[in-house]
């Protein structure tokens, strides 16, 4: 199996109850100082042309891509890079880059992501960090045992929104969190939800490595249309549905908040139908949040596709909730986090806000999402500096993929973080992972 239960537990021991890490030093492997970057660029399609972005500046030496005509296309932007359309095959050349930037689809995350930490390169991966709770937190783990930059790609995280949450909370303006509320809407027909596997194959288009880019899951043929290119992410074998799409977006501002650590309990609490091939149409999840000694206990909820969230309590007449968003109740008053990035935040109703003036500057900075992992892997800054490397963004994708877990496995689901098992559930344990097919083996 790609994470053996074992290893795994005793690796991810220092990170199963919390997202805290190690004071700060600099990354190893870092490039000698006023060197540029070398950068490996995993998957240059679609997402891909934002890897390509964030490293201008630096120098791309590799790029690797399952479809040939894509590559070649790379290849041509960057006749110096080294191509391949075997990421595996890279990685038998570490001496060619010093990072790597993963925009696969979710599936691929982690086969990607571990040998980088492994090498003890710098890696940045696009959300959600992987494709299920036991390679998040390995990944998690691992970063820091190898002591590695790293950055998850929620660019949301470099927002001002979740900032100006955290100054009025933090400024003691809504008191004790009591429950947060997170929701957004269908997701714009770019994939599907609630259908079943067709029946039948089609040709793999000409330069398409169709087992390549099945990696790690389960073989199935090609279907036009259906899963390659950017409609994979409904389906349960290779993503995770609107819960994976927009988790390490909506969740961020909350979990930043507070760093609340892994869940005591999930529970699928309403669905529009069965997760069997892909995810419900709609849903809503509940967490349960253990106290910690700063904070007492809280809920979170989850509204997701046509599933919609209660309407926020004093919010003022003729404010419209949007598409996307959420808000956090506490025991003195509400914020209300608003879009789908966490673009900005106030306190409901108008008067609360106008009564309780402007915030304390408490938040973080930003250095610029993106940015300040390309200082990490430049030994710039620590190397768990970046706010969302994978300390944190490993607990926040963990946290998040235990609802489709709970969409899969009925009823209220126990977890225990030091052991990483649901403990009224082998099914809902055995979800947490899965056994990838032979080559893909990650030991």
């Amino acid at each position: 199996m790609s994470i053996n239960r074992r290893n795994f537990l005793k690796t991810t021991t220092a990170v199963a109850a919390g997202s805290s890490l190690a004071l700060p030093n600099i990354s190893v492997g870092a490039p000698a100082s006023g060197k540029k970057l070398r950068v490996a660029i995993i998957g240059v399609g679609g997402r891909g042309r934002h890897g390509v972005g964030m490293s201008k500046g630096e120098e791309i030496t590799v790029v690797c891509d399952v479809d040939a005509k894509r590559l070649a296309g790379a290849k041509k932007q960057f006749p110096k890079a080294k191509g391949y359309q075997d990421y595996r095959e890279m990685y038998k050349n570490l001496d060619d880059f010093d990072a790597v930037v993963i925009s696969t689809p979710d599936h691929q995350h982690f086969g990607q992501a571990i040998r980088a930490i492994r090498a003890k390169k710098a890696v940045y991966c696009e959300k959600p960090l992987t494709w299920s709770m036991s390679e998040s937190l390995q990944l998690a783990a691992e970063a820091e045992k190898f002591k590695v930059a790293t950055q998850m790609g929620n660019q949301g995280m470099g927002s001002g929104g979740w900032r100006q949450a955290y100054n009025y909370i933090k400024s003691g303006a809504i008191g004790d969190v009591k429950e947060v509320h997170t929701y957004t809407g269908t997701h714009g027909g770019w994939f599907k939800d609630g259908i079943r596997t067709p029946e039948g194959s089609d040709p793999v288009p000409e330069g398409l490595d169709w087992d390549k880019w099945i990696g790690p899951a389960p073989m199935r043929p090609y279907k036009k249309g259906i899963y390659h290119p950017a409609k994979w992410r409904g389906w349960l074998d290779f993503g995770n549905g609107a819960l994976g799409d927009w988790c390490c977006h909506l969740l961020n501002a909350f979990y930043k908040i507070y760093e609340p650590g892994m869940p005591i309990s999930v529970e699928c609490i309403n669905q529009t139908g069965p997760a069997i091939d892909t995810c419900p149409k709609g849903k809503t999840i509940k967490w349960e949040f253990a106290a910690d000694g700063k904070r007492p206990a809280f809920d979170a909820y989850w509204y997701d596709g046509v599933t919609k969230p209660p309407a926020i309590p004093g919010l003022d007449k003729g404010r419209k909730m949007g598409s996307a968003g959420s808000y956090i109740v506490g025991t003195k008053g509400i914020c209300w986090v608003m879009g789908s990035h966490n673009q900005s935040a106030t306190l409901v109703p108008e008067a609360a806000r106008k009564a309780f003036g402007r915030p304390k500057d408490l938040a973080p900075k930003s250095r610029g999402h993106e940015r300040e992992f390309i200082a990490a892997a430049k030994g710039e800054i620590a190397y768990n500096a970046p706010l969302s490397h994978f300390g944190y963004g490993g607990m926040l994708t963990a946290t998040a993929l235990m609802g489709n877990i709970a969409a899969q496995v009925k009823g209220k689901l126990l977890y225990d973080a030091k052991k990483q098992i649901f403990t009224n559930s082998e099914a809902a344990t055995k979800l947490m992972s899965r056994k990838p097919r032979d080559g893909w083996c990650v030991e």
